[in-house]
């Protein structure tokens, strides 16, 4: 190695340690600082006075409590029929009359025959109590007559029921038939309900059936059809509960819950949806807060106004409805967080923000 090589090495390794020695010098003047996190800002607010009332909330469908279909006792062409759906009706009101040519028929035939053989057992009968003929004659003409009479019977009752009424009263919900249409003995030709008698079949998670049981006298049902945003309101009227099914479907995990409507109204009518809110326990004038105020596990912060600091508090078993929850007497004048709750841990300092 050259002269040159040897002390251009000697120059770099002296400026390297000068820089090296400078370096430390500069670093051990400058003062190091610690990192200080800002102190987090809340909100506050007082408990105030409220009911919070615990529910379970299901959808289902108004139900007719009875639907009488009217079905014809005979077949026929339908002649008339001022059946109209929506109709108030009284019982024994005409609802269709079906064509009774062919019952007429046969009544006429069934009456001629009936007083042909009245006429002949009247007189055997008489000749029989004068013993002028035998008790063999007496017997078959009488059973002759007893199924003439029979025949003459039926043949009149179906003429009668070629006029079909009502066999209740009641408001017409389905009314689906026409002048000219066959009515049968297997279709109704109306549908015929107590529009003052309205119920709804509930089907209840399983999960419930010993609540609804052991506190089914003190459940308070109310029944609410939705209303439409700028036309109307809600609906809401009470109903009681009238059965509870003692069978759990293995299917759908469900049992089933009726509930008589108390004051349906106008508002409601068989097949509309609602919605049935069952509340099953009640808290009346008890202090409360907003759920907004507890965090995702049902734990919020109160504020100790002495220290400045916060004090965490477990409420996943305090009652609410979903709006407020109940607070326990012994914080009812307690500052709970409103606003800031996230970001704060157990005595951790913080500043109200007014």
């Amino acid at each position: 190695m050259s002269k040159i090589s040897k002390k251009t090495i000697s120059l770099t390794c002296a400026a390297l340690v000068i820089a090296a020695i400078v370096t430390a010098f500069l670093l051990k003047g400058k003062k190091t600082t610690e990192y200080v996190a800002p102190i987090p800002t809340v909100t506050i607010a007082k408990p105030v006075t409220g009911t919070v009332e615990q529910s379970i909330t299901i959808s289902g469908y108004v139900e007719a409590k009875a639907m009488i279909p009217v079905v014809p006792f005979v077949s026929g062409t339908i002649k008339e029929y001022p059946a109209r759906a929506g109709d108030y009706v009284k019982k024994d009101t005409v609802i269709a009359k079906i064509d009774d040519a062919p019952y007429r028929q046969q009544f006429l035939q069934a009456e001629a025959a009936y007083s042909g053989y009245k006429s002949t057992f009247e007189r055997i009968e008489t000749l029989y109590k004068s013993g002028a003929t035998t008790q063999q004659n007496y017997d078959s003409s009488k059973a002759q007559f007893d199924a003439a009479k029979a025949q003459y019977d039926l043949a009149k009752l179906q003429m009668d029921y070629t006029i079909v009424k009502a066999p209740v009263s009641g408001t017409i919900l389905i009314a689906d038939q026409a002048v000219g249409s066959i009515g049968t003995t297997t279709q109704p030709l109306a549908v015929l309900a107590d529009m003052n008698d309205l119920v709804v079949r509930l089907k209840v998670p399983e999960k419930y059936f010993d609540l609804f049981l052991t506190r089914r006298d003190q459940i308070k049902v109310k029944v609410i059809r939705p209303g439409m945003k700028g036309m109307y309101e809600d609906a809401v009227t009470s109903a009681t509960i009238e059965n509870i099914a003692p069978y759990i479907s293995p299917e759908s995990k469900n049992f089933q819950v009726v509930c008589r409507l108390e004051n349906p109204g106008d508002r409601f009518k068989p097949g509309m949806f609602i919605k049935v809110e069952t509340i099953y326990d009640s808290f009346e004038n008890v202090p409360v807060m907003p759920v907004t105020t507890q965090k995702l596990d049902k734990s919020c912060y109160l504020y100790i106004e002495e220290t400045n600091t916060v004090k965490y508090l477990d409420m996943k078993d305090a009652p609410n409805d979903g709006v407020n929850f109940v607070v326990p007497e012994e914080y009812k004048d307690s500052f709970f967080i409103t606003d800031g709750q996230n970001s704060v841990f157990d005595g951790q300092k913080v500043r109200v923000l007014e």
